[in-house]
């Protein structure tokens, strides 16, 4: 058996995760019952924020997880570990209690599955961390929960959790993935006016590790006419084989017919994870087609005047010709 030293633990921010309902409709909840969970020592809670180790395959490492009743009451909560999941906006969550965890919620082993405690005291629980060995390397992702079950005939789960990061020994490749963007051009009743470029795209992490990711978007029309561009902020962690789904509106964009539409996604260090050597940028690429409809209505209303006009002087033309051989025959 291995203990993990204090050493390995680097502090970031403790995940408090969203209350997950049972059913449709929620229980009232019990009054005052407020609780938090906190990496911690043998004697109490020790200053981390969350549980991050770099580990090996095949070897065992031990922590202690400490709740704390907030309220006045009496806390019965259970304790259980899942693996993390990106949402679809890129948040960070956890696998419902009855969803199997095939990665680091299978590997821990929490000392007491069902934990009371008295009102404004703490108890501090023991883990065990085990890792297959065939683990693959690179970043493995969830958390330790402590959940209390309320309701019935409808039973609602609050659930309060500290984040677990444990890096497996071996090689490390932070990889991105950009699938086919969608897009489509919004122009506007202005023939003079630029229109609008509305892009989703969607990126995926297809490496081992966890990164940050930074969204860029660019449309131009042919032959680099009419470029637009933007560059987003780093949006947060994205896990190893999760995925986020990103929207950007394009403005300033003018009708120039096929516009090539261009999303990108570049990975950069996620909090106090740095990247090493050279990563690539992940892109995907579509073709919308502006057409300035509002310019072409323009062109054919005034083509239809002119017409109008030409068809006008040709019919006063031929009006003038006839009257003048009309008197030109009544003068002989």
């Amino acid at each position: 058996m291995r203990t993990l030293s204090a050493a390995c633990a680097v502090t970031a921010v403790l995940a408090l995760l969203p209350a997950t309902p049972a059913a449709a409709q929620p229980a009232p909840e019990p009054d005052r019952l407020t609780w938090s969970l906190a990496p911690s020592g043998a004697d109490g809670p020790d200053g981390r924020a969350r549980f991050d180790y770099v580990v090996e395959p095949g070897m065992r490492y031990d922590d202690h997880v400490a709740v704390r009743n907030l309220g006045e009451g009496e806390l019965t909560v259970d304790l259980y570990a899942a693996d993390a999941v990106n949402s679809e906006t890129g948040g960070f969550d956890l696998l419902a209690r009855d969803e199997r965890s095939p990665s680091l919620g299978a590997w821990v082993a929490v000392g007491l599955p069902e934990v009371v405690v008295a009102p404004r005291s703490t108890v501090v629980i023991p883990f065990a961390l085990t890792v297959p060995p065939d683990a693959e390397p690179g970043d493995h992702v969830g958390g330790v929960v402590a959940a209390l079950t309320t309701g019935d005939q409808v039973r609602v789960e609050r659930r309060v959790g500290a984040r677990l990061y444990a890096r497996v020994a071996g090689v490390v490749t932070p990889s991105l993935r950009v699938d086919p963007p969608s897009a489509s051009y919004r122009g506007t009743a202005n023939p003079a006016g630029a229109g609008e470029v509305d892009l989703t795209w969607t990126v995926v992490n297809t490496g081992n590790i966890r990164v940050a990711v930074r969204p860029s978007a660019r449309v131009r029309g042919p032959f680099g006419l009419g470029e637009v561009s933007w560059t987003g902020d780093a949006l947060p962690e994205l896990l190893p084989g999760n995925a986020v789904t990103l929207t950007r509106t394009l403005t300033g964009v003018w009708p120039l017919g096929p516009l090539t539409v261009q999303a990108g996604a570049e990975p950069v260090a996620s909090g106090d994870q740095p990247l090493t050597g050279s990563v690539d940028a992940a892109q995907g690429e579509t073709t919308v087609w502006a057409v300035p409809w509002s310019a072409l209505g323009a062109a054919l209303l005034l083509a239809g005047i002119l017409i109008a006009l030409w068809r006008v002087r040709v019919a006063l033309s031929r009006h003038r010709k006839a009257a003048g051989a009309a008197t030109a025959g009544q003068s002989v």
